[in-house]
């Protein structure tokens, strides 16, 4: 049985990577749920257009960047080991 792999958002160093994308993928690009994301597009409805099928254009989805703020991952710089002895 083949393995699922998780679909790939972000490159190695943690930045975007800009493609067309389903409202599905946005909002878990975002860290958001469908619904929220679905409202937050409502408020741009002239400047962002309409979808292409099911996939939003690499100008939209640059355009929600631009509107919503950078999603980006994370690194931690520091261990658990230390975030437990400063709590």
């Amino acid at each position: 049985m083949a393995k699922h792999e998780p679909k790939k958002y972000f490159d190695e160093k943690g930045k975007l990577i800009i493609k067309p994308y389903r409202i599905i993928d946005l909002a878990a690009i975002f860290d958001v749920n469908r619904k929220t994301m679905r409202r937050w597009m409502n408020n741009f409805p002239g400047e962002l257009g309409k979808r292409d099928g099911k996939y939003f254009s690499i100008n939209q989805v640059e355009f929600m960047i631009a509107q919503f703020g950078l999603p980006r991952k994370i690194e931690m710089t520091i261990t658990e080991g230390q975030l437990n002895k400063a709590a």
